[in-house]
């Protein structure tokens, strides 16, 4: 009777037992490259997952560059992943370069030259 008991408590033990011994699985390289972003960004985007959150941040750092801002600072790239995650009224800001981008025409050109009536 003893031998049974201890034979039905050895099956019910074991795999207990090995679940137990299993290591955490490896952090995915997504994990690592969210575990490396700075606190602040972390503490953005945390309700994400690993890779939606470097998705969003990758387009964040998209439309910095897109709007003229190679050379962004930290508080920039907040701003524009806060953007991302909740645009006001749109995820991109409009940026112009100014009245200068766009030389008036030459005065060699007809006033009626591109009047297509």
């Amino acid at each position: 009777m003893h031998r049974y008991c201890f034979l039905v408590a050895l099956l019910i033990s074991s795999p207990v037992l090995a679940q137990q011994q299993l290591p955490p699985p490896a952090p995915t390289p997504d994990e690592q490259a969210f575990a490396r972003l700075p606190t602040d960004l972390q503490a953005l985007l945390g309700n994400l997952p690993p890779r939606v959150a470097l998705q969003k941040l990758d387009y964040a750092r998209q439309n910095l560059i897109a709007t003229g801002n190679a050379g962004y600072s930290p508080d920039q790239l907040r701003s524009s992943v806060e953007n991302v995650l909740e645009p006001r009224y749109a995820a991109v800001r409009g940026v112009s370069a100014g009245a200068m981008s766009f030389p008036p025409l030459s005065p060699l050109v007809p006033a009626n030259a591109f009047d297509y009536r």
